[in-house]
């Protein structure tokens, strides 16, 4: 997707200030400018080489673990049996290592990973919406203490590549009025996507609501620092006050249902009547609602919730999801006829191209 990073040559005299924030200046008359910070970026990496260093790092205990062992134990056979000890290392020590490099090469190969839009899209025939980078501590570090969050950086940095990112896929779907987000297992990014995704729509000035339907693990709720008594599940008795349960967040303005804290374990959305009348009159209010949605192979809950949109996102994380993950989710949520279904990637390292981004 495209990014841009929105820096301006600086002169020595100029500084900038952060939108919609403090005065604090982001450069100080002096210091290095965005043109001296562009031209001191370190040179994009291949995605080859990316993942071979995150492979080492990740598969690193398990080479050292099985090459320690297994040097130590021939070596300590061999002495036992009066074998001169530098003999037995010199033996060994190579097979060890190699045995350990074939068992890391074996563990890290075999996880087929999201690794490239290319074998989502050309070879898997999935439509694949785009993109967004790892927000790192460096990008965070620029926010004030308070607003360190994804959605602090796309609140008050919109010319950062990850705002940019989600703000060109809001823009993807500006036909569409009902969106769902749903991740293939926990912890991958589902609810921030949805999340910025949503302020990036209001920021274009739609009027927009998020739903937490994910009444059990309540990620987005605990993002925005709520924990209401009566929340998404209990409107559904009554969907037609819903003015009443509806909260603002504080910076963006945008719209939100929370989850309360559930109380009946065997309650879901799924079995409560009055959900989808709570949809429809969410459709007639907003332009856009947007639903954060139970990971698909999780929870029976969540390919059925997300189903019930015009759109489905299906988010994943790169060199995290696997793709069997990808297929399993997609086949769950495009049980519905006529559902339209995307793949968005997020947490892309920044060092390297992907797609169309470009890093920090």
């Amino acid at each position: 997707m495209s990014a841009n990073t929105g820096a301006n040559t600086l002169g020595r005299g100029d500084s900038v200030t952060s939108p919609m924030t403090s005065d604090r200046t982001r450069y100080e008359p002096g210091t290095l400018g965005a043109a001296t910070l562009r031209g001191r970026r370190p040179p994009q990496q291949s995605l080859a080489w990316s993942r071979m260093k995150r492979g080492a790092a990740r598969q690193g205990v398990l080479f050292i673990g099985i090459a320690v062992i297994l040097a130590a134990g021939g070596i300590a056979y061999d002495v036992a049996g009066g074998v001169n000890p530098l003999s037995s290392a010199l033996f060994w020590g190579p097979l060890a290592l190699a045995l350990g490099l074939a068992a890391a090469l074996v563990r890290e190969l075999s996880r087929n990973t999201v690794t490239s839009l290319s074998s989502l899209g050309k070879h898997r025939g999935y439509a694949v919406l785009g993109a967004a980078p790892e927000l790192t501590d460096r990008a965070l570090r620029q926010l004030p203490p308070d607003q360190r969050t994804p959605l602090g950086c796309v609140a008050f940095q919109p010319a950062s590549n990850f705002a940019t990112a989600f703000r060109d896929l809001q823009s993807a779907m500006t036909e569409d009025r009902f969106v769902s987000f749903i991740g293939a297992l926990p912890d991958e990014g589902a609810t921030t996507a949805a999340l910025c995704t949503a302020v990036a729509a209001q920021q274009q000035g739609r009027s927009v609501v998020i739903v937490d339907c994910d009444i059990r693990r309540r990620s987005l709720t605990k993002s925005f620092g709520r924990n209401p008594d009566y929340g998404v599940l209990e409107l559904c008795e009554q969907p037609d006050a819903w003015r009443e349960v509806v909260e603002e967040e504080e910076e963006t303005g945008l719209h939100f249902l929370a989850a309360a804290r559930p109380r009946n374990p065997w309650r879901s959305i799924i079995g409560s009547p009055g959900f989808g009348a709570l949809i429809r009159n969410l459709r007639s209010e907003y332009d856009l609602v947007v639903l954060d949605c139970p990971p698909a192979l999780a929870s029976a809950e969540g390919p059925v919730v997300a189903a019930m949109a015009d759109k489905c996102v299906l988010v994943t994380a790169w060199d995290r999801t696997k793709l069997n993950s990808v297929r399993s989710a997609m086949r769950a949520v495009q049980r519905r006829q006529g559902l339209r279904t995307g793949v968005y990637v997020n947490r892309v390292p920044p060092q390297f191209r992907f797609g169309r981004l470009r890093p920090d």
